[in-house]
């Protein structure tokens, strides 16, 4: 009873109770609500009662309620009543016009709620964790001067404790890293994504442990923490928790046992795993050498800094602490380390790539402007279409300024009708955002939720009222600042200026429709060209399948041999068949980003970095792959297995090679070699980067004697490809069923097309430019709106002068080419001023290609036509029915 007399709800919402409620009712309603708000305050907590608390004194907001009080009805309130009754009855009246202006705001407002969900969430990755603003990641920057800079997101392995013994201001260290295993019992294994992760990691960020041990999740070496989908995926109803889960571990089954079950990951946080097992595992999955190893990164790590401490204190202190873990290793400035902010991560490309993913900021800037032009887009159509509707209601504004009205109350009394507008469409909106929402999942790969809590509704209230308020702003001051004499004698004067601004906003509305024809056209032409551009290499019908190496292997090296010993089993098996052929093996294949990357010392101590590809004799003709100079791998030779190397084009340039042919890669560690041939360059990464050095050997070993670098982002472990040659690309699948049964029963088979990993590749630009041409479509959907209905509202105050032309001979031609030219003008403008826009935009879009497109005047002319040709199409039904009217029932109109 103590406790609850310090418990109290909300002032604010108890003084709006005694505001309204009658006096008769207050002590036993107020009495009622603070005892169900005790309850929830124990069960649900403080924030939840008082959003409680709140939903029922509304609840009972209701007129049987409320005191009798002249404050209701006072003038204010009813005048504003009044006022939103009168509005009502002129949208009713005015059907079409109303119809117009509901439909374009809808549009915008459903427009851009979905794309501010999108956008929204883009922003909110890792937000959502308590010390949130506390964790950094690290980075590392090897700096040995000219052009022999390496950045990396990714930390060595013996950071975390040096950090943790150097650093007093860093509260706790967590190492994350993510690795492929094989789950379950032998005949039965899955391949499954694990992260590998320092115990702490669960008290660093907030993922809530639902089930288990919620102290110390990850206790012991032995311990697994699982998703509540990979609980139900492995173990149905029953409870998971102390369950065993074996997983292939080099060469070892090891078990684990569940320890805890959390929740299942958000969609806006950079970490993706459902297992998650202890980094006192790294023993079993390092050598020692790498584990003491300051220059091979794999894990990513993370910092708490103290409540107490800074960000400075803890930057302060990390030169000291290189200086004092390498000590003469590394000359002062070729070693740094930095940190950056969680929430800094998702959309700063700034930094290299890590585990977790890293969206395109730009894209997200992009969609949110395109959300906010499309809502300006139907707000200028709407206060255009009012302010040409002023001058049929001169008249109106005349009468009532004759009976006494005041300026205000003329103000506020079309302000009511924008503001009644604005919430129809705003319901409208929010319908037609809630169904199409699966659509846009779909589209933009996501599953937002559209929300529809107290706080929310009040967004939507707060929006509603904003955008009545701002766009019946002008169109209500006109109105009420016409001059009484010069509307009684049915003068016009002091509109041209109006109109001035009006055809100005038609302008603004068109160039903004215009720039999205244009840059969905230049995105469109951009796609097709990096998804169709010869890549240097024969993609067309190509499959590729995931091998497994050895579970008893240790290593690359027994990784790289055991597989290609698999991949022969199934290639005997597949060339059986007449409808396949080129069968090939790699390390990598096209489509996949992060081929293996090793570096090395030339002869003159200076740092070289080139990508490894691994392979069989047969994968360069198996791609077609053009051999510029000096020749293929040889399946007879074990000379070309044992000792050859082949370069592509830009490794040549990239060591200073000149004539390459029987020459060696400059590096004195390297097993003995010779360079057979060099290929012309091919695209083996995406079209946003140009082609990087390559190195393709069979013999992995004479290659990794000589380096003392590697990061790997793709799996290296061997792919087989090869070409299909039949009529459908369906029987792919039944063919590799039948080999692989026989092949590999107890293992799960992957496979892809290649052409649909290289399409997957460009996937983020594919959905912009799906969104930008929707959202361009429905722009000149309302752009259309607006123009149909400045065009009935233009023909029906040219009602008589139609007629007066008619009678003295104009032809149905010339009434239409007058009526059509009072918007061609205000086009052209829109146009020429859209091109230097539209240009300077996508120039910068296009600067993320290193292959891309020009922008040539085609582009230009063909949005100007299409632009042109939707005007004409939207103003000639009424245009041309204008020019065929009766010209006797014109001059009759009044």
């Amino acid at each position: 009873m103590k406790e609850q007399q310090f418990i109290r709800p909300p002032r604010w919402v108890f003084r709006f109770l005694t505001f309204f409620c009658k006096e008769e009712f207050l002590e036993e309603i107020s009495g009622d609500l603070e005892e169900i708000y005790h309850v929830n305050y124990r069960v649900h907590g403080k924030r939840s009662a008082n959003w409680r608390y709140a939903w029922n004194v509304l609840r009972f907001f209701k007129w049987s309620n409320i005191k009798k009080t002249t404050r209701f009805n006072s003038n204010i309130v009813t005048m504003t009543r009044n006022n939103f009754k009168i509005a009502a009855r002129v949208l009713w009246r005015q059907k079409v016009n109303t119809l117009l202006n509901v439909t374009g705001i809808s549009i915008g407002i459903a427009c851009f709620l979905l794309i501010s969900l999108y956008v929204k969430r883009e922003l909110s990755f890792d937000q959502f964790h308590e010390k949130g603003d506390r964790i950094y990641r690290t980075w590392t920057l090897e700096d040995y001067g000219g052009d022999q800079q390496f950045f990396y997101t990714n930390s060595p392995l013996p950071l975390e404790k040096a950090l943790e013994d150097h650093i007093p201001d860093i509260e706790i260290v967590v190492q994350y890293n993510r690795n492929n295993f094989l789950v379950g019992e032998e005949g039965a294994r899955i391949n499954e994504p694990i992260a590998i992760a320092s115990p702490e990691f669960f008290e660093m960020f907030t993922f809530p442990i639902v089930m288990g041990n919620q102290e110390k999740p990850l206790a012991d070496r032995t311990s697994i923490v699982i998703s509540e989908a990979y609980a139900t995926k492995y173990f149905g109803n029953k409870t998971p928790i102390g369950e065993p889960i074996s997983i292939l571990m080099n060469g070892e089954n090891r078990i684990f046992n569940v320890s805890a079950i959390m929740q299942d990951l958000p969609k806006n946080t950079g970490f993706s795993f459902d297992m998650m097992i202890s980094n006192a595992n790294d023993e079993l999955l390092y050598e020692k050498r790498a584990l003491q190893a300051w220059f091979h990164v794999s894990p990513e790590t993370f910092v708490l800094v103290k409540e107490n401490s800074t960000l400075k204190a803890v930057e302060e202190k990390l030169p000291a602490m290189i200086k004092t873990v390498l000590g003469d290793r590394m000359e002062e400035g070729e070693y740094t380390l930095g940190l950056q902010a969680l929430t800094d991560i998702h959309l700063n490309p700034d930094f290299p790539l890590g585990n977790m993913p890293v969206g395109n900021p730009k894209y997200v800037y992009v969609l949110g402007a395109i959300g906010l032009l499309v809502l300006l887009i139907a707000c200028i159509n709407y206060t255009t279409l009012s302010m040409g509707q002023s001058m049929k209601r001169a008249k109106e504004v005349g009468v009532r300024k004759v009976v006494g009205a005041q300026k205000s109350g003329l103000v506020w009394q079309y302000l009511s009708e924008s503001v009644l507008i604005t919430f129809i469409a705003m319901t409208i909106g929010l319908v037609v955002a809630y169904l199409l929402l699966p659509f846009f999942n779909n589209l933009a790969n996501t599953n937002l939720v559209m929300p529809f809590d107290f706080e929310s509704l009040w967004v939507y209230f707060v929006m509603a009222l904003g955008i009545g308020l701002a766009t019946g702003a002008y169109p209500a001051l006109v109105l009420s600042s016409l001059k009484l004499t010069n509307v009684l004698r049915g003068g016009q004067s002091s509109m041209g200026g109006k109109n001035v601004l009006r055809k100005s906003l038609l302008v603004f509305q068109l160039l903004l429709t215009v720039f999205l024809i244009s840059s969905t056209l230049i995105m469109k032409k951009q796609l097709n060209y990096i998804q169709n551009e010869d890549l240097g290499f024969n993609r067309e019908a190509m499959v590729s399948v995931a091998l497994y190496p050895d579970p008893e292997g240790q290593g690359l090296g027994d990784n790289f041999t055991s597989g290609f010993k698999n991949g022969q089993l199934l290639k005997t098996k597949l060339e059986a068949n007449p409808d396949v052929s080129d069968v090939a093996m790699g390390s990598h294949i096209f489509g996949s980003n992060g081929w293996m990357k090793v570096g090395f010392n030339d002869k003159n101590d200076a740092f070289k970095q080139f990508n490894l590809l691994v392979v069989d004799p047969y994968y360069i003709s198996s791609f077609d792959i053009q051999i510029k100079e000096g020749r293929d791998f040889d399946p007879a030779l074990d000379l070309d297995k044992r000792e050859s190397v082949i370069l592509n084009q830009a490794a040549v340039d990239y060591f200073g090679l000149t004539e390459p042919i029987g020459k060696k890669i400059p590096g004195e560690e390297f097993g003995n070699h010779t360079i057979i041939g060099v290929t012309e360059d091919f695209n083996f990464e995406s079209l946003h980067s140009s082609v990087r050095p390559l190195v393709i050997t069979q013999n992995d070993q004479l290659i990794f004697s000589g380096i003392n670098d590697v990061s790997i982002s793709d799996s290296p472990t061997p792919k087989l490809v090869f070409k299909y040659n039949g009529a459908s690309l369906l029987e792919v699948k039944s063919i590799l069923d039948q080999a692989w049964a026989s092949t590999f029963p107890n293992e799960e088979l992957r496979f892809d097309f290649i052409d649909e990993k290289l399409r997957l590749m460009y996937q983020d630009e594919a959905r912009v430019n799906k969104i930008v041409g929707i959202a361009t479509v429905l722009s000149i959907l309302i752009a259309s709106i607006g123009l149909l209905g400045l065009t009935i509202l233009i023909v029906n105050t040219k009602v008589k002068e139609i007629g007066i032309r008619k009678i003295l001979g104009a032809s149905p031609i010339k009434i239409f080419a007058m009526l059509f030219s009072d918007f061609s003008w205000q086009l052209i403008i829109a146009i020429v001023l859209s091109v230097p826009l539209t240009w300077y935009l996508m120039s910068n879009w296009l600067k993320d290609f290193a292959y891309q497109i020009n922008i040539g005047v085609d582009m230009f002319l063909l949005s100007g036509i299409l632009a042109f040709a939707l005007t004409t199409l939207v103003i000639s039904y009424h245009a041309i029915r204008a020019a065929k009217s009766n010209p006797v029932k014109a001059l009759r109109t009044e």
